[in-house]
């Protein structure tokens, strides 16, 4: 979820989040943001060494697809949203699914978001907040809409999220040492300006603590200067892994009915 508190107040886990979400990668999703007003500063261009991937034992042994689920939490707990995201880095495919939460923490949303064919599909399924079941569909097709495709299809799963993180806007601040025992690099970006509400602009202030085991980033806390004193906004947990694929992680069910719909930008926005 990185950075996407909504210019003017608008929720983030609503249209611009299932477009970003097909991304697959918290990383890019964060360019993507940065092009459609979202509190994301435009020059977030980024440069420092890489860090090393998840070793290629992991991989062999647990799967090939690339997982991660990300938990973003508003600190006033109006916004709860859970993202899981898998990625085939052979074939491209990816698979996100998001669940949104109210500050009672009951579901009120469930869907999955596929990016399959080789680019060429990009499907939404609506879930059924009880079961989880399938309950309709919407496609979008390249052929119709290569203007959007061409924002989706950069993602390249972990190695994409880790150049979220590097790169001269960012400044190391220290390491910190986690419960069980990992030690993470504290990343502090520069601060910038952003609306947190309708009418409320603030400063601020992007804080990333990154796995050195892994050069991935696990935890996100972003503040707000709207009163002349920083304070939480917002945090993020990650965790990665490398998964099985049983043949329907990327398919999405037979029989559910499905929409063709038609976009006017690359945000969601239908005619």
């Amino acid at each position: 979820m990185k950075e996407k508190t909504a210019k003017n107040g608008k929720k983030v886990a609503g249209v611009i989040l299932s477009t970003l979400l097909i991304v697959g990668s918290l990383g890019a999703a964060a360019t993507l943001a940065a092009n459609s007003n979202d509190a994301v500063p435009k020059d977030a261009v980024i440069s420092t060494p890489a860090s090393p991937s998840p070793s290629d034992t992991a991989s062999v042994t647990q799967g090939a697809i690339q997982y991660s689920k990300d938990v973003y939490v508003r600190a006033d707990n109006s916004q709860n949203v859970s993202l899981e995201t898998w990625f085939n880095p052979m074939t491209k495919d990816r698979r996100s699914d998001v669940k949104e939460y109210d500050s009672n923490h009951q579901l009120t949303k469930y869907q999955s978001m596929y990016y399959i064919n080789g680019g060429t599909e990009y499907i939404i399924i609506q879930r059924d907040l009880n079961t989880g079941n399938p309950v309709s569909g919407t496609i979008l097709k390249q052929s119709d809409h290569p203007e959007v495709f061409a924002k989706l299809g950069t993602n390249e799963g972990f190695d994409t999220i880790k150049q979220y993180i590097t790169g001269s806007r960012w400044t190391n601040v220290g390491t910190e040492q986690t419960a069980d025992g990992k030690t993470l690099n504290k990343l502090i970006a520069a601060t910038y300006q952003s609306y947190i509400n309708d009418t409320t602009q603030a400063n601020m202030q992007l804080i990333e603590f990154v796995d050195l085991a892994t050069g991935l980033p696990v935890k996100e806390e972003l503040y707000e200067d709207s009163t002349g004193q920083f304070k939480l906004f917002s945090s993020d947990t990650t965790e990665y892994h490398y998964v099985a694929d049983d043949g329907t992680l990327f398919k999405p069910a037979d029989g559910v009915p499905m929409t063709t719909q038609t976009l006017t930008d690359g945000y969601g926005n239908s005619n």
